[in-house]
C-alpha cells in the first residue's frame, strides 16, 4: 500500500479524468453565457441604435466563437 501524498494524488488518473471533466465543464459553461450575451447584445442592438451596435455585435459573436472554438481545442488535446 503506498502512502497518500501530494504526487500520488497529482499523477492519480482519477484526479486527472476530475481535472479534464471539470475544464470541459467550466468552459461548456462559458459558451452558453457567451451566446446568451449574444442574444443580449441583439437586443440591446435592438432597442438602442447607436453607430458602435454593429462593432458590439461583432465583438460578441467573435467571443461566442472563440469560446466554442477553445471546446474543441481543448477537446482534442485532453
Amino acid at each position: 500500500m503506498t502512502a497518500l501524498t501530494f504526487d500520488n494524488i497529482v499523477n492519480s488518473a482519477i484526479f486527472l479524468l476530475f481535472v479534464k471533466g471539470a475544464v470541459l465543464l467550466i468552459l461548456i459553461f462559458y459558451a452558453i453565457f457567451a451566446l446568451l450575451i449574444i442574444r443580449q447584445v441583439d437586443l440591446m442592438v435592438k432597442t438602442l441604435i447607436t453607430p458602435v451596435s454593429p462593432v458590439l455585435k461583432v465583438l460578441a459573436i467573435v467571443n461566442a466563437t472563440v469560446a466554442i472554438g477553445l471546446i474543441i481545442l481543448v477537446w482534442g488535446v485532453l
